[in-house]
């Protein structure tokens, strides 16, 4: 039995810039990791099956999970099954990558279970096909985003931060967001994050100065609630707070666990988390240390 644990991410920052010929748009974004993550449980069976707990209404085909195993094992010439089972905790549509991170996780698990290898570029290039952010959680890290977010460059460790999650019962479409930016007639300026490295270090600061969600504009005007979220993080003590990707998570960086958990505590009309930044993940066991 093979057991992984698929790491939740935050865009520290995310700028969009245009829409590329192919229909994608580039973006600039710094990926972190965080220590909350879904359990990946991969065992041998006949044939191929994916349960997910809670299913959250997701049809087994439909996960992505399923279309991770089948793509790798038609790329494979494998007719070996396997029985996946994915306890659940990263909440769909909030922008925290939980299916692509269980996507990645059992693209791992599966080489491992069966006892294959793929070279890392074509590892890379079979994720690229399930997701645009499938790739980087083959081995995530502190990194630098490109292109649909798939180019990456690793960033030097900076220290652990404190972070709380809120996660609003609400699911943000990808393709929606990106519709509705499109609609405002904004088109952001090419902020390629060139302060990136300096950023990788957390400086507060910094970050609220330069590391802005262009997606917080649509989102915010179509869901203000979530904008309020924002608000209360800073006046809660968060010395960054942002929305993560689309959304619909936003979380904040505090001084300390314990600064966080007093504010998850004066937000319980939200489900809260209190995790952190995941500097050095485990790429052999899938654990965060």
């Amino acid at each position: 039995m093979i057991e992984r644990r698929a790491f939740a991410k935050i865009n520290i920052g995310l700028h969009v810039l245009g829409k590329r010929d192919d229909g994608y748009h580039s973006i600039a974004t710094i990926f972190a990791p965080l220590a909350f993550h879904d359990r990946i449980t991969i065992e041998p069976a006949d044939v191929l099956r994916v349960q997910m707990v809670p299913s959250y209404g997701i049809a087994e085909q439909e996960n992505l999970v399923w279309r991770a195993a089948t793509l790798l094992a038609h790329r494979l010439g494998c007719r070996s099954g396997a029985k996946i089972t994915i306890a659940k905790h990263i909440p769909p549509g909030s922008g925290l990558g939980g299916g692509s991170s269980d996507a990645a996780s059992a693209l791992l698990g599966l080489l491992s279970l069966w006892k294959r290898t793929l070279a890392d570029d074509q590892l890379h290039a079979l994720a690229l096909e399930l997701g645009s952010d499938v790739p980087y959680f083959l081995r995530p890290q502190l990194a630098y985003a490109e292109g649909r977010g798939e180019q990456l460059t690793p960033l030097p460790p900076s220290v652990e931060r404190s972070v709380l999650l809120v996660l609003p019962r609400l699911s943000i479409s990808t393709s929606w967001a990106y519709a509705a930016l499109k609609r405002t007639g904004e088109h952001p300026r090419p902020r390629l994050l060139g302060d990136a490295l300096v950023a990788s270090t957390l400086d507060d600061a910094l970050l609220r100065s330069v590391c802005t969600n262009d997606f917080e504009s649509v989102v915010f005007a179509a869901h203000p609630e979530l904008a309020t979220i924002k608000a209360q993080l800073y006046d809660h003590g968060a010395r960054y707070a942002s929305l993560t990707g689309t959304g619909s998570a936003l979380f904040g960086f505090f001084e300390s666990t314990a600064v966080a958990l007093r504010a998850a505590a004066s937000m319980r009309n939200y489900r809260t988390v209190v995790t952190t930044t995941c500097m050095r993940p485990n790429d052999d066991t899938g654990s965060c240390s």
